[in-house]
Order: structure tokens, then sequence, then C-alpha cells
């Protein structure tokens, strides 16, 4: 999907959003995107004893089975999930959409499936987060503007103050 087939898209000044390493953004060429940071992520799954070492396509192979967590409001986590698990060679059964991290692993704690969390996010009881490595699933972060319009003043400050945060973070 391209962000220019977003409906409102060409009404707004700013838009903050993300992709991964494995499954980029394609920005249409009237948008300038600015990065703003980037995040290592994992595989959030039910506590249990077991092998939570290997690469990423022996972490995912090991919840084939399992039903997955996908966002509901970025394609960007299903993509990545999918490209993941064909390079294990399966197809993941996507069953739930969240828009919530909590609620993320509020599911994985009911049994409900297994789903991308951040690597450093402070795991609930009952979830383990499963480094994933070789290849790496990163989430990147932008700062997405219609081209020529970066540099209106009120814009211009939004756009410094959250590249300073994100650049603090």
């Amino acid at each position: 999907m391209s962000f220019m087939d977003i409906p409102f898209m060409n009404e707004v000044d700013l838009a903050l959003t993300y992709d991964y390493n494995l499954a980029p953004a394609r920005f249409d060429r009237s948008l300038v995107s600015q990065p703003l940071g980037s995040t290592r992520w994992s595989l959030g799954t039910p506590s249990a004893p077991g092998r939570d070492r290997g690469t990423a396509l022996e972490v995912f192979s090991r919840y084939r089975d399992h039903d997955w967590i996908v966002n509901s409001r970025n394609t960007a986590d299903e993509e990545v999930v999918r490209v993941v698990a064909s390079l294990a060679g399966f197809e993941p059964r996507i069953t739930h959409r969240a828009d919530s991290l909590f609620l993320v692993q509020d599911m994985i704690v009911a049994g409900l499936g297994v789903g991308l969390l951040p690597a450093a996010w402070p795991a609930a009881r009952g979830v383990m987060v499963r480094r994933l490595r070789q290849p790496e699933v990163i989430l990147r972060s932008f700062a997405v503007t219609r081209r020529g319009h970066a540099g209106w003043p009120p814009l211009a400050l939004v756009l410094r103050l959250v590249q300073e945060v994100a650049g603090s973070a």
C-alpha cells in the first residue's frame, strides 16, 4: 500500500508512521519521509520452558501451528510476519488484529496466539519475548510530509520537536 492510497493523505500536513526493514514502506514521490528512529522487535509467545534461541526462522517455525496476532491499523506487522514465516516455510494463520501492545500481551497470555513485540518491551507475566535474528526484525519510524510543505513555520516547529524527542529516546 502506498501512503497516497490513504484517502485523507492529501489533507494531512504530517503523518507519523512506521515500517519494518523486512517490509519497507513505499512513499509516493509527492511525500518526504524523515527517519525518526528504529528499534528491534521480537516474537511474543506464552511463557513456557524450551528453546528461545535460534534464528528468526527457527523461532517462527516453532510457532507455525499457533494463531498469529498483528496490528489492526497498519499492514507492516502482517507483512513482516508473512515474510519471515514464508522464509521459514509456512503461511501464518492470522486470526487476531489489535492496536495496543498491552492487548497483544493480554491475548498471548490468554492463549489466543503469538505476535510481534518490541525487544525492549517489559514482558507481562506469562509472556516471553523471543529474540529474532538472522534476519533481525527492525521497526523504523518516520515523519512524513508533503513535498515542499516542511518549511511552513508551524510544521517546521513540530518536525523539529518530534525529531528532538525521537533523538533523545
